[in-house]
């Protein structure tokens, strides 16, 4: 007689519901949200750091693909300031989620926070590469995306708070 063997199911969730010591979900979460977050920082230093003739060409690169792409024509300086909107934005959301454990009402606030001093220090850093300069302008669209990203994290964060608990 052949007996058939349970099949097993691997799913992250379920992996993660085996493990009994929660503290070290938490650490592995962190890690992977400092990762993220350290990843993001060296993107945004290394695109900074571009002279500024390597900086057009990026951009100019990245509008041709936009305008493909879409059906009415944007400009470069339009994908520019949208580049420095979105990048600010991710590192804003992803060092909310960095600071999600700590369960802090000021969390957001530090995140913020933290995000605006590297766009500040971002913007100081292009001084010193050719063809860059720091701009009061960059710093507020900086702001304007570092704020965006905390309120979408601030959403999703209720959202998934309510669900889980209505689930519950």
């Amino acid at each position: 007689f052949i007996t058939q063997q349970p099949k097993m199911q691997f799913t992250l969730i379920s992996e993660i519901k085996k493990v009994k010591n929660k503290s070290t979900v938490k650490k592995i979460y962190f890690g992977v949200s400092l990762i993220i977050v350290l990843t993001l920082l060296i993107l945004i230093f290394c695109l900074s750091h571009e002279n500024g003739e390597d900086s057009t060409e990026t951009s100019a690169s990245f509008t041709t693909l936009i305008n493909f792409i879409l059906p009415f024509p944007v400009s470069e300086s339009v994908v520019r300031t949208l580049a420095h909107f979105s990048e600010f934005a991710c590192l804003s959301f992803f060092v909310n989620n960095l600071f999600v454990s700590y369960k802090n009402k000021l969390s957001p606030v530090i995140s913020c926070t933290l995000s605006f001093v590297y766009a500040i220090t971002d913007e100081i850093h292009q001084i010193f590469v050719p063809g860059r300069a720091c701009q009061f302008q960059g710093m507020m669209v900086d702001l304007g995306g570092i704020s965006s990203g905390m309120i979408v994290f601030s959403l999703l964060d209720f959202v998934i708070k309510k669900a889980v608990s209505f689930k519950n």
